[in-house]
């Protein structure tokens, strides 16, 4: 079975430039998606997309919702630290840009499609370069520093406890929303590049149906960076992943266990996307 998107029809040699062409996802019902990192660098670029949706950068910061704020905030900052992220998407995007310019040269590929995806590369490289270690200036922030402390702690956020979050959750809206601007310009075009190697990671291959039989699916592949995963959402189970790069393992657990058993025993019938 083939994985690969067909966008290049008789031209096996580029099958994976199905990334040049928005992939059209048809649905037959409701369903529950899931994703699986095979890399452990795909695993930190999924883990700062799931925190920029908790962010939430477009909304404004009040009283109501600046934990869910602040706590995305510093664990974004705390993933940056620990790894090079910087790096790691520019090496990823460099990639890209040499596939972009073997693609251009085949007769058949599409090349105001190419060269619009080659003009976003290259816009996203040139924005990356030049920067530094990211949320090095959020460090210097005194506000950012202290509640930052106190952030972990049970409770630790209290009026007597950060009485500079208390004053400036007292501010003017205005007040609040240009320093949360000046703050996520910090993450902002890293997240650009970020969510453009994303795209066209997920973008390489297509979604086919499969099926766990017992529950179970188990495969060998050529080397992979991600799964995903369709299940329909009124199968009364969710998967279990692990493997790496180039073997998986597909197991599905019942949402309410039977008799002690959490293995779902039943065929699942979902569908499955190798992005390479």
């Amino acid at each position: 079975m083939s994985y690969q998107s067909d966008l290049f029809q008789d031209v096996a040699t580029v099958a994976e430039a199905a990334i040049i062409e928005p992939m059209t996802e048809k649905y037959e019902g409701a369903t529950i998606k899931y994703e699986y990192p095979l890399h452990e660098r795909v695993r930190t670029y999924l883990r700062l997309e799931h925190l920029k949706q908790l962010l939430k950068p477009e909304q404004t910061v009040d009283a109501t919702n600046y934990s869910r704020y602040f706590d995305a905030l510093f664990a974004i900052l705390e993933l940056c630290e620990r790894s090079d992220v910087r790096t790691d998407v520019q090496k990823d995007l460099d990639r890209r840009r040499a596939q972009i310019q073997i693609w251009a040269q085949h007769p058949d590929v599409n090349q105001e499609q190419v060269q619009a995806l080659a003009t976003r590369v290259q816009d996203a490289i040139k924005s990356i370069q030049p920067l530094t270690r990211i949320g090095s200036h959020l460090k210097q922030d005194r506000l950012l520093s202290v509640t930052r402390q106190r952030f972990g702690m049970p409770g630790g956020t209290c009026n007597f406890d950060v009485p500079q979050l208390h004053f400036w959750l007292h501010q003017s809206q205005a007040k609040r929303d240009e320093d949360c601007q000046r703050w996520w310009h910090e993450f902002s075009v890293l997240f650009n590049g970020l969510e453009l190697e994303l795209e066209l990671l997920r973008g390489q291959a297509h979604f086919q149906r499969v099926v766990a039989e017992g529950g179970l699916l188990q495969e060998s592949t050529e080397p992979l960076s991600l799964l995903r995963i369709r299940v329909p959402a009124d199968v009364p189970a969710y998967p279990v992943i692990s493997g790496h790069k180039q073997r998986f393992s597909i197991r599905f657990l019942s949402s309410v266990p039977q008799q002690g058993k959490a293995s779902f025993e039943n065929d699942v019938e979902f569908e499955l996307a190798l992005c390479p």
